[in-house]
């Protein structure tokens, strides 16, 4: 018996040190997961809308006679936009393309439309952009500069307000190439989709626009120079 207890003893004294070191050894310490770096690298397309001015200067639709030599018109726009952005460090360059149904018109009559009894429509039907951005990000917030390539149309049509063999009237739709400056400021949100606020100035300079006339209107040849200003708010999809 006496042997037994000398025995577990001795094996329990050796047993020891291994429970200990056991007890006393360090959790394994795991590697800190470093955070991710946002960038706004990649594609994206949404919708926008918004409003539209548009100032018309030296018109003379259907007399050089007429009492007036400029217009202005507004209305409102709605569209899509379609692009790509690369960031390098915090800057991010890109290209977008927008195209955009437009409602901006001029009604007008008496002397704005060429003398009294004259009826005027004067509009842009469409407002389309091909531009480079050029942006800093702050993390989720990308404030950037635009400028590049616009495109619209002119339609217009005017009649002389009588009857009979008396009327007459003249129209004509007329395309547009122009310049683009503008900017604007986009947030992601959420993972994937942003919002953003825009403006937008655009010339189209000078160019000649001669009507086609039906019946009782003679119409003259119109040296016309158009501007567009817009703003608008938008959402991207990123992929």
């Amino acid at each position: 018996m006496r042997k037994k207890l000398v025995l577990a003893s001795a094996l329990l004294s050796l047993a020891t040190p291994a429970f200990a070191a056991d007890i006393i050894a360090p959790a394994p310490v795991k590697a800190p997961v470093p955070a991710q770096i946002f960038s706004w690298t990649g594609f994206y397309i949404g919708a926008h809308g918004g409003g539209a001015w548009s100032k018309w200067t030296g018109i003379d639709l259907t007399d050089p006679t007429a009492t007036w030599s400029s217009a202005t018109a507004s209305g409102g726009i709605v569209g899509g936009q379609i692009g790509g952005n690369y960031q390098i460090s915090n800057f991010v360059i890109g290209l977008e393309g927008t195209g955009a149904w437009s409602s901006v018109t001029l009604n007008a009559g008496g002397p704005f439309g060429g003398g009294a009894g004259f009826n005027l429509s004067l509009k842009n039907d469409y407002i389309a952009t091909v531009a480079g951005r050029f942006g800093v990000a702050f993390d989720r917030v990308l404030l950037y500069a635009k400028g590049g390539a616009a495109f619209t149309r002119d339609k217009y049509s005017v009649n002389n307000g009588l009857a009979g063999p008396l009327a007459g009237s003249a129209s004509g739709s007329f395309n547009r190439t122009g310049w683009l400056a503008g900017g604007g400021i986009e947030w992601m949100f959420v993972p994937n989709w942003s919002v953003r606020a825009e403006y937008n100035y655009m010339g189209f300079g000078t160019i000649t626009e001669q009507p086609v006339t039906t019946g009782n209107l003679v119409a003259t040849p119109a040296n016309v120079k158009l501007n567009i200003q817009t703003g608008t708010v938008g959402v991207n999809y990123h992929f």
